[in-house]
């Protein structure tokens, strides 16, 4: 097998046939049970080939070409249900939105008003709480998730949610002027 992978890095189609007839039907099944898509694993085992074939020469023959090649399908795989996750969100947003668009003009100037305050509110708490509020109040991500964005721990994240709701809370309790609005928006928030 050494002598295949050789000429794989060396540009010998033959080589290269000879690999995928190998690893490809085990490598599609490892792809799926990651993905559970059928026409995306075949994608993505594509892909992981077009991608040694066209990184071929830097494979390095003194390492597992086994895990190389599982390594790049691994990685594929996750970059699609990465970009799963990022569609759901928009189109979790295109929803929310097209649902504005259906309301009255009244209800609409109560959203965009809520909005208003909401982000006044939101602005003058400290960077960190402003952007786990934000993350973990107004976009949904878990405490988990919210920390692996932010290169923190979930008890950090907690700790800043807490201390940013409780100003959120007085912040919005001190403003009288939108006394309707803030009834609501406390509800809603916290």
């Amino acid at each position: 097998m050494d002598q295949i992978i050789k000429g794989i890095v060396e540009g010998d189609v033959k080589a290269f046939e000879a690999v995928y007839l190998k690893y490809s039907k085990p490598l599609y099944r490892y792809i799926q049970s990651i993905t559970k898509n059928e026409e995306q694993s075949f994608d993505i085992l594509q892909m992981t080939f077009i991608k040694v074939w066209n990184g071929r020469e830097q494979i390095n023959l003194e390492k597992s070409f086994q895990s190389y090649l599982y390594h790049i399908a691994n990685n594929l795989s996750i970059d699609y249900l990465r970009q799963v996750a990022k569609n759901l969100r928009k189109q979790e947003e295109i929803w929310n939105n097209s649902m504005i668009y259906g309301l009255s003009v009244e209800e609409e100037y109560l959203i965009k008003e809520k909005n208003k305050i909401i982000d006044q509110v939101i602005e003058q708490l400290p960077l960190q709480q402003q952007r786990v509020f934000r993350l973990c109040k107004l976009e949904g991500y878990s405490y988990a998730e919210a920390a692996a964005i932010l290169q923190v721990s979930a008890s950090t994240v907690s700790n800043h949610l807490t201390a940013a709701v409780k100003s959120v809370r007085e912040l919005l309790m001190n403003n009288k002027n939108h006394f309707y609005f803030i009834l609501f928006i406390i509800n809603e928030l916290i």
